[in-house]
């Protein structure tokens, strides 16, 4: 059955939108801030994308309650 969009959700998919861009590029920044440290470490690298995920999840979860 195909769903009919209404206003409502135009509105939900362009914030949809808005957080996804919104999310990289904050991770684009934090990636580019480590990889331009002088000792840039796996480790650090490791925990960025971690924090990105986790942001992204927390967006997706407040997306749908």
């Amino acid at each position: 059955m195909q769903k009919h969009y209404d206003q409502h959700d135009d509105a939900k998919i362009a914030a949809n939108l808005r957080r996804a861009i919104e999310l990289t590029e904050l991770g684009l920044a934090l990636r580019c801030s480590v990889v331009q440290q002088q000792n840039p470490q796996g480790d650090a690298m490791v925990q960025v994308m971690r924090e990105i995920r986790r942001a992204k999840e927390q967006a997706w979860q407040q997306n749908h309650s």
